[in-house]
């Protein structure tokens, strides 16, 4: 087993209905390297703090503040200067951890000692086929709801970017560290189980953040030739989006939701060529 200390960091906002879920998983790891736990509360109102303090018989859990600015970034960033781990996982406050996670991570950075980054894999994907997603069919990234990072490339290239409010900032984040000469990779044994948006109005939300946050990574990366979209291809997608419309109003709501998260990332990404005054990538 690895003796390589890690820090779980746990941004959360309002979690304390959710954040137990998260903590129980991580008592239950298996065959986990030596750990402590970080939450960063992010002006929480609901008693986040006490909430994850109550776990402090059954793990090496510290509550930080996260106040100056509302936002996981924030909550990320001040959990991360608070870690002593030269490894630190991200994890949500509202998903929950396979029991080999910890175990998963710890394998990867001992076989690959020059590994800067390992990514976790949803449980809702095939883990022996998945491989890493590369927006903007640029570089691939790890999911900030299940990521671990050797503590020295934070050190590098400084934590996230806490201007990428609702997403990629994940993206964002490995990319720079990519760009810095650092690698990254999968451990398949790291599986998470997500809290995915229950509803339609929630999900079109999500993804409409998604969808602005899209065209601000390519804004701060395109000088590296990423390229944008024509106006061509936006009418053509306009189209596409228009006819997903009355699928909102479907009695079935894997088809109502599957829309709003279509409709969602477009209205953003047109949003965000607003916003920018261009045409981002679809």
């Amino acid at each position: 087993m690895s003796t390589v200390l890690f820090t779980v960091v746990i941004p959360a906002y309002n979690a304390a209905d959710t954040i137990g879920r998260q903590l129980d998983a991580l008592i239950h790891q298996e065959d986990a390297p030596p750990f402590e736990v970080v939450v960063a509360d992010n002006r929480s109102t609901d008693g986040t703090a006490e909430a994850a303090r109550r776990f402090s018989d059954r793990l090496d859990i510290r509550v930080v503040p996260a106040f100056e600015r509302q936002g996981v970034n924030c909550a990320r960033n001040a959990g991360i200067r608070a870690a002593r781990g030269e490894v630190v996982v991200l994890l949500d406050a509202d998903d929950s951890a396979r029991p080999g996670v910890l175990a998963a991570f710890s394998d990867a950075f001992t076989k690959e000692p020059a590994l800067g980054i390992a990514g976790g894999i949803l449980s809702t994907r095939d883990p022996s086929t998945y491989e890493m997603e590369r927006p903007q069919r640029y570089l691939p990234y790890a999911p900030g709801c299940i990521m671990a990072i050797r503590h020295e490339v934070i050190d590098a290239i400084g934590g996230f970017d806490e201007s990428f409010v609702g997403g990629h900032d994940e993206v964002d984040f490995c990319w720079r560290a990519q760009h810095a000469g650092f690698t990254i990779s999968l451990a398949r044994g790291a599986l998470l189980d997500r809290t995915d948006r229950p509803t339609p109005r929630s999900a079109f939300r999500q993804f409409r953040r998604y969808g602005v946050t899209y065209i601000q990574l390519w804004m701060k990366h395109r000088d590296r030739g990423i390229p944008g979209s024509t106006v061509r291809g936006e009418l053509q997608m306009l189209r596409k989006t228009l006819r997903r419309v009355p699928d909102l109003r479907s009695h079935d709501l894997p088809r109502r939701l599957d829309a709003a998260q279509m409709i969602g990332w477009n209205v953003g990404r047109w949003q965000g060529d607003l916003r920018y005054r261009a045409l981002g990538p679809r």
